[in-house]
Protein backbone atom coordinates (compact mmCIF):
# COMPACT_ATOMS: atom_id res chain seq x y z
CA UNK A 1 0.00 0.00 0.00
CA UNK A 2 2.77 2.14 1.09
CA UNK A 3 4.48 1.57 -2.35
CA UNK A 4 1.61 2.19 -4.16
CA UNK A 5 1.38 5.40 -2.58
CA UNK A 6 4.80 6.51 -3.21
CA UNK A 7 4.78 5.56 -7.03
CA UNK A 8 1.34 7.91 -7.51
CA UNK A 9 3.18 10.65 -5.84
CA UNK A 10 5.98 10.17 -7.60
CA UNK A 11 4.04 10.25 -10.74
CA UNK A 12 2.57 13.59 -9.73
CA UNK A 13 5.49 15.32 -9.31
CA UNK A 14 7.08 14.50 -12.85
CA UNK A 15 3.46 15.67 -14.15
CA UNK A 16 3.41 19.04 -12.31
CA UNK A 17 7.53 18.75 -13.10
CA UNK A 18 6.72 18.84 -17.13
CA UNK A 19 3.57 21.39 -16.77
CA UNK A 20 5.92 23.66 -15.34
CA UNK A 21 8.69 23.22 -17.67
CA UNK A 22 5.76 23.87 -20.54
CA UNK A 23 4.30 26.69 -18.87
CA UNK A 24 8.02 27.98 -18.40
CA UNK A 25 8.59 26.86 -22.24
CA UNK A 26 5.45 28.75 -23.45
CA UNK A 27 6.15 31.86 -21.48
CA UNK A 28 9.80 32.06 -22.65
CA UNK A 29 8.40 31.39 -26.51
CA UNK A 30 5.50 33.93 -26.82
CA UNK A 31 8.04 36.69 -25.07
CA UNK A 32 11.12 35.96 -26.91
CA UNK A 33 9.84 33.62 -30.23
CA UNK A 34 12.87 31.17 -29.29
CA UNK A 35 11.30 28.33 -30.53
CA UNK A 36 9.78 29.96 -34.31
CA UNK A 37 13.15 28.54 -36.12
CA UNK A 38 12.05 25.16 -34.72
CA UNK A 39 8.75 24.89 -35.34
CA UNK A 40 9.10 26.24 -38.80
CA UNK A 41 11.68 23.35 -39.53
CA UNK A 42 9.13 21.06 -37.85
CA UNK A 43 6.65 22.40 -40.51
CA UNK A 44 8.75 22.21 -43.23
CA UNK A 45 9.74 18.54 -42.31
CA UNK A 46 5.92 17.05 -41.35
CA UNK A 47 4.73 19.12 -45.23
CA UNK A 48 5.42 15.72 -47.39
CA UNK A 49 3.39 13.83 -44.37
CA UNK A 50 0.84 16.09 -44.43
CA UNK A 51 0.08 16.02 -48.16
CA UNK A 52 0.79 11.96 -48.27
CA UNK A 53 -2.73 12.14 -45.31
CA UNK A 54 -4.56 14.31 -47.44
CA UNK A 55 -3.84 12.72 -51.00
CA UNK A 56 -6.92 10.53 -50.73
CA UNK A 57 -9.09 12.82 -49.79
CA UNK A 58 -7.86 15.29 -52.72
CA UNK A 59 -7.90 12.53 -55.28
CA UNK A 60 -11.42 11.76 -54.29
CA UNK A 61 -11.96 15.45 -55.25
CA UNK A 62 -10.32 15.70 -58.01
CA UNK A 63 -11.40 12.41 -59.82
CA UNK A 64 -15.06 13.72 -58.44
CA UNK A 65 -14.37 17.01 -60.17
CA UNK A 66 -13.33 15.48 -63.20
CA UNK A 67 -16.13 12.98 -63.71
CA UNK A 68 -18.47 15.74 -63.17
CA UNK A 69 -16.86 18.19 -65.78
CA UNK A 70 -16.94 15.62 -68.21
CA UNK A 71 -20.68 14.64 -67.99
CA UNK A 72 -21.14 18.26 -68.01
CA UNK A 73 -19.13 19.12 -70.96
CA UNK A 74 -20.33 15.92 -72.67
CA UNK A 75 -24.14 17.50 -71.76
CA UNK A 76 -23.12 21.01 -73.04
CA UNK A 77 -21.64 19.55 -76.23
CA UNK A 78 -24.93 17.38 -76.84
CA UNK A 79 -27.04 20.48 -76.26
CA UNK A 80 -24.72 22.57 -78.58
CA UNK A 81 -25.30 20.14 -81.29
CA UNK A 82 -28.63 20.19 -80.84
CA UNK A 83 -29.21 24.21 -80.94
CA UNK A 84 -26.72 23.76 -83.95
CA UNK A 85 -28.70 21.38 -85.77
CA UNK A 86 -31.90 23.85 -85.26
CA UNK A 87 -29.95 26.63 -85.82
CA UNK A 88 -29.12 24.84 -89.12
CA UNK A 89 -32.56 24.00 -90.36
CA UNK A 90 -34.13 27.35 -89.29
CA UNK A 91 -31.25 28.85 -91.63
CA UNK A 92 -31.82 26.63 -94.80
CA UNK A 93 -35.47 27.66 -94.16
CA UNK A 94 -34.59 31.25 -94.39
CA UNK A 95 -32.29 30.96 -96.97
CA UNK A 96 -35.48 29.17 -98.73
CA UNK A 97 -37.58 32.26 -97.39
CA UNK A 98 -35.36 34.70 -98.98
CA UNK A 99 -35.29 32.68 -102.26
CA UNK A 100 -39.10 32.39 -102.90
CA UNK A 101 -39.64 36.11 -101.68
CA UNK A 102 -36.91 36.69 -104.34
CA UNK A 103 -39.23 35.05 -106.84
CA UNK A 104 -42.39 36.57 -105.31
CA UNK A 105 -41.07 40.13 -105.86
CA UNK A 106 -40.00 39.65 -109.67
CA UNK A 107 -42.72 37.62 -109.86
CA UNK A 108 -44.87 41.10 -108.78
CA UNK A 109 -42.79 43.18 -110.70
CA UNK A 110 -43.16 41.45 -114.19
CA UNK A 111 -47.06 41.57 -113.44
CA UNK A 112 -46.56 45.36 -112.80
CA UNK A 113 -45.12 45.53 -116.10
CA UNK A 114 -48.00 43.62 -118.06
CA UNK A 115 -50.98 45.49 -120.01
CA UNK A 116 -52.86 42.18 -119.68
CA UNK A 117 -54.82 41.03 -116.54
CA UNK A 118 -52.84 38.28 -114.84
CA UNK A 119 -54.14 35.29 -112.60
CA UNK A 120 -51.18 34.28 -110.16
CA UNK A 121 -50.63 30.35 -109.14
CA UNK A 122 -48.60 27.95 -108.04
CA UNK A 123 -47.02 24.56 -109.28
CA UNK A 124 -49.30 21.67 -108.13
CA UNK A 125 -47.42 18.92 -109.96
CA UNK A 126 -44.70 18.59 -112.87
CA UNK A 127 -44.67 15.91 -115.67
CA UNK A 128 -41.55 16.31 -117.73
CA UNK A 129 -40.27 13.60 -120.05
CA UNK A 130 -38.98 13.70 -123.34
CA UNK A 131 -42.85 12.59 -124.81
CA UNK A 132 -44.61 14.98 -122.41
CA UNK A 133 -43.41 18.36 -120.80
CA UNK A 134 -46.70 19.81 -118.70
CA UNK A 135 -47.47 21.35 -114.78
CA UNK A 136 -50.98 21.67 -112.90
CA UNK A 137 -51.19 24.57 -111.56
CA UNK A 138 -53.75 25.40 -108.58
CA UNK A 139 -56.36 27.79 -110.69
CA UNK A 140 -58.91 26.98 -112.75
CA UNK A 141 -62.22 27.82 -113.90
CA UNK A 142 -63.58 29.38 -110.35
CA UNK A 143 -60.80 31.71 -110.47
CA UNK A 144 -61.64 32.46 -114.24
CA UNK A 145 -58.91 30.57 -115.98
CA UNK A 146 -59.72 29.02 -118.97
CA UNK A 147 -58.26 26.64 -122.06
CA UNK A 148 -56.48 28.58 -124.41
CA UNK A 149 -54.92 31.09 -121.90
CA UNK A 150 -50.83 31.61 -121.71
CA UNK A 151 -48.89 30.55 -118.95
CA UNK A 152 -45.58 33.19 -118.06
CA UNK A 153 -42.52 33.43 -115.33
CA UNK A 154 -41.78 36.53 -114.41
CA UNK A 155 -38.37 35.50 -117.48
CA UNK A 156 -40.93 34.60 -120.03
CA UNK A 157 -43.99 32.01 -122.21
CA UNK A 158 -43.79 28.80 -119.97
CA UNK A 159 -46.67 27.70 -121.96
CA UNK A 160 -50.87 27.75 -122.60
CA UNK A 161 -53.56 25.69 -120.75
CA UNK A 162 -55.14 22.92 -122.51
CA UNK A 163 -56.93 21.53 -119.69
CA UNK A 164 -59.18 23.26 -116.56
CA UNK A 165 -61.47 21.95 -113.93
CA UNK A 166 -62.81 23.94 -111.03
CA UNK A 167 -59.57 24.22 -108.25
CA UNK A 168 -56.88 23.19 -111.00
CA UNK A 169 -55.13 23.70 -114.40
CA UNK A 170 -52.81 21.35 -116.69
CA UNK A 171 -50.77 23.75 -118.77
CA UNK A 172 -48.52 22.65 -121.88
CA UNK A 173 -45.07 23.63 -122.20
CA UNK A 174 -43.58 24.74 -124.78
CA UNK A 175 -40.66 22.85 -124.57
CA UNK A 176 -43.76 19.33 -125.13
CA UNK A 177 -42.67 17.56 -128.60
CA UNK A 178 -46.01 18.68 -129.82
CA UNK A 179 -46.25 22.17 -129.08
CA UNK A 180 -45.45 25.43 -131.52
CA UNK A 181 -45.45 29.23 -130.52
CA UNK A 182 -45.73 31.57 -133.49
CA UNK A 183 -42.19 33.83 -132.56
CA UNK A 184 -40.46 36.82 -133.83
CA UNK A 185 -37.08 37.79 -134.00
CA UNK A 186 -36.68 41.29 -131.93
CA UNK A 187 -33.89 42.61 -134.23
CA UNK A 188 -34.66 41.65 -137.54
CA UNK A 189 -38.54 41.49 -137.45
CA UNK A 190 -38.03 37.67 -139.01
CA UNK A 191 -41.40 35.53 -138.20
CA UNK A 192 -41.31 32.01 -137.62
CA UNK A 193 -42.28 29.42 -135.27
CA UNK A 194 -40.76 27.58 -132.24
CA UNK A 195 -41.31 24.04 -131.80
CA UNK A 196 -40.54 21.96 -128.62
CA UNK A 197 -38.55 18.74 -129.00
CA UNK A 198 -38.68 17.22 -125.16
CA UNK A 199 -35.92 18.90 -123.94
CA UNK A 200 -36.49 22.29 -121.10
CA UNK A 201 -33.24 24.30 -122.70
CA UNK A 202 -34.42 23.82 -126.24
CA UNK A 203 -36.43 25.06 -128.94
CA UNK A 204 -36.29 24.20 -132.64
CA UNK A 205 -37.20 26.47 -135.78
CA UNK A 206 -37.35 24.85 -138.80
CA UNK A 207 -36.74 25.81 -142.40
CA UNK A 208 -35.99 29.49 -142.18
CA UNK A 209 -34.75 30.86 -145.64
CA UNK A 210 -30.23 30.89 -145.55
CA UNK A 211 -31.02 34.49 -146.36
CA UNK A 212 -32.61 35.13 -143.28
CA UNK A 213 -31.27 38.25 -141.18
CA UNK A 214 -30.42 35.95 -138.35
CA UNK A 215 -27.16 35.78 -135.53
CA UNK A 216 -26.82 33.65 -132.48
CA UNK A 217 -27.48 35.81 -129.42
CA UNK A 218 -30.77 36.97 -131.22
CA UNK A 219 -33.88 37.33 -128.82
CA UNK A 220 -37.32 35.72 -130.07
CA UNK A 221 -40.73 37.32 -128.48
CA UNK A 222 -44.25 35.95 -129.28
CA UNK A 223 -45.80 37.20 -132.39
CA UNK A 224 -49.40 37.15 -131.89
CA UNK A 225 -50.57 35.35 -134.45
CA UNK A 226 -52.61 32.31 -134.18
CA UNK A 227 -54.71 34.27 -131.28
CA UNK A 228 -53.25 32.28 -128.59
CA UNK A 229 -50.66 34.17 -127.27
CA UNK A 230 -50.23 38.39 -126.51
CA UNK A 231 -47.57 39.65 -128.70
CA UNK A 232 -44.27 40.83 -127.39
CA UNK A 233 -44.01 38.49 -124.67
CA UNK A 234 -39.90 36.76 -124.23
CA UNK A 235 -39.74 33.16 -125.39
CA UNK A 236 -36.02 32.49 -126.20
CA UNK A 237 -32.55 33.28 -127.48
CA UNK A 238 -30.86 31.41 -130.09
CA UNK A 239 -27.86 29.54 -128.83
CA UNK A 240 -26.85 27.92 -132.56
CA UNK A 241 -27.82 28.00 -136.20
CA UNK A 242 -27.55 25.17 -138.75
CA UNK A 243 -27.24 25.99 -142.59
CA UNK A 244 -28.24 23.73 -145.22
CA UNK A 245 -26.88 25.33 -148.21
CA UNK A 246 -28.03 22.55 -150.61
CA UNK A 247 -32.26 23.03 -149.81
CA UNK A 248 -31.52 26.33 -149.31
CA UNK A 249 -32.54 26.73 -145.64
CA UNK A 250 -31.17 27.01 -141.49
CA UNK A 251 -32.31 25.39 -138.80
CA UNK A 252 -32.14 27.29 -135.52
CA UNK A 253 -31.65 26.27 -131.87
CA UNK A 254 -33.08 28.66 -129.26
CA UNK A 255 -32.80 28.21 -125.28
CA UNK A 256 -36.18 29.14 -123.66
CA UNK A 257 -36.01 32.38 -121.30
CA UNK A 258 -38.88 30.78 -119.00
CA UNK A 259 -37.52 28.38 -116.18
CA UNK A 260 -39.32 25.84 -117.75
CA UNK A 261 -38.14 23.41 -115.41
CA UNK A 262 -37.94 25.33 -111.47
CA UNK A 263 -40.55 28.03 -111.68
CA UNK A 264 -42.93 27.62 -108.77
CA UNK A 265 -44.98 30.28 -108.93
CA UNK A 266 -47.02 31.72 -112.67
CA UNK A 267 -48.85 34.36 -114.18
CA UNK A 268 -51.94 33.22 -116.00
CA UNK A 269 -52.23 36.10 -118.71
CA UNK A 270 -55.89 36.95 -119.75
CA UNK A 271 -56.67 38.26 -122.71
CA UNK A 272 -58.05 41.71 -123.34
CA UNK A 273 -61.63 42.01 -123.75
Amino acid sequence: MRQRLLETRSATIRVLLLVGICIALMIADHRQNYFEVFRSQLSLALSPLRYLVSLPALTGNWVSDWYISQTDLLVENAALRAEGRKLNARLQKMQVLLAENTRLRNLLGASRNLADEVIVAELLSVDQNPYRQVIEINKGTNDGVQIGFAVIDDFGVMGQVIHVNRHSSTTILISDPEHAIPVQFIRSGTRSVAFGNGSADRLELRYLPATADIRVGDELVTSGLGGRFPADYPVATVTEIKQNLTYGFVSITAKPKARLDSSREVLIIKPAG
